[in-house]
Parts: C-alpha cells; sequence; structure tokens
C-alpha cells in the first residue's frame, strides 16, 4: 500500500507544572494549511513566469504594477497586431498578368478593383460589372477612362474576400 506523507509541526512548550518537567506538543498542520502553501507557491511561480516575459520590467516590482505591466504589453501587442494588419490589407494583391493589368486593394469595409484593359472593346465597362454581378458583389462605384485602345477601369466595391476577389480579378482578365 502507498504511504500516506504527513506534515507534522512540532511545538515546544514548556510548562512549569512541576518543577524539571517539559510538555511538548505535537500539532498537525492542516489539510487548509498545505493546500494555500501550494497555492501561494502555485501563484509565486506563475508570476515570476509573467515577469520574465515582460520586456523592461525592473527587477523588484509589486505584482500590481506587474499586472498593469502586463496589460500595458497585451495592449501594445494588440494595438501593433491591428496595424500589420490594416497595412496588409492595403498592399496592393498583383495578379499573374502581365504589366500590372489588373490590381485589388482592399481597406476596411470597402475594395477597390483596378483593372487596365490593353485593347478595351466597346461593352468593356459593362462586362466588367457583370462579373461582379455574377459573383454577388454589390459594386459602390464605378468609372472608365479610355486613351486610345487602352481603357482603366475602377470599380470600388463593399469589402470582398480575398478567394472572391482573385476570381474576379481572373474572370475579368479573360473576360473583359
Amino acid at each position: 500500500m502507498a504511504e500516506e506523507k504527513r506534515s507534522l509541526a512540532l511545538a515546544l512548550t514548556t510548562t512549569n507544572s512541576s518543577p524539571g518537567t517539559t510538555t511538548v506538543e505535537v500539532a498537525r498542520e492542516s489539510a487548509s494549511t498545505r493546500t494555500e502553501r501550494a497555492r501561494r507557491r502555485t501563484m509565486s511561480a506563475l508570476y515570476d513566469e509573467l515577469g520574465a516575459l515582460l520586456p523592461y520590467l525592473p527587477h523588484r516590482v509589486t505584482r500590481a504594477d506587474m499586472l498593469d505591466e502586463a496589460i500595458a504589453y497585451v495592449r501594445a501587442l494588440q494595438d501593433t497586431a491591428a496595424e500589420l494588419e490594416a497595412r496588409r490589407a492595403v498592399r496592393p494583391r498583383r495578379s499573374g498578368a502581365r504589366d500590372g493589368a489588373a490590381e485589388v486593394v482592399a481597406f476596411g469595409e470597402t475594395s477597390s478593383f483596378a483593372v487596365r484593359l490593353h485593347a478595351a472593346r466597346p461593352g468593356a465597362l459593362t462586362r466588367v460589372l457583370e462579373v461582379f454581378h455574377r459573383h454577388g458583389v454589390p459594386v459602390l462605384a464605378a468609372t472608365m477612362a479610355r486613351n486610345g485602345g487602352e481603357a482603366a477601369v475602377t470599380v470600388t466595391t463593399a469589402a470582398v474576400a480575398p478567394v472572391v476577389a482573385g476570381k474576379i480579378e481572373a474572370e475579368i482578365l479573360t473576360n473583359a
């Protein structure tokens, strides 16, 4: 059978009930005391680990200050992540087409499609808008500028998922 370990705390109490006698009382440590001690050790280890993860934290700092620093650090990381996501969304995504023939830029609630058509035929804008309609993407604004045989079409839409934007882009380049 497994032996159960028990902690004993010895308390030496001297009582002078009769000359030359000493009374020794043995007091057992309660389970709640052991549990509380283990909890404090665990919390201390967790605070040490948290402190090691925080940059620029002074060596001696109160736990309240450590928690304040942790909250500020997590908020700074969230802000950085949001900024990087915004930069990634704004950066143009180029297709495999030559000469920058198509470009999609998505930012916030809108996406912008810019297409350069080398040999624009009559009805090119209508064909481009039909692609958005087939994919169920609402068009907010559309413009077309012609210069000789070339045309530049820009379409602003509600936010579009990258997969859908890629399909729209490919279809525009093959059909327009």
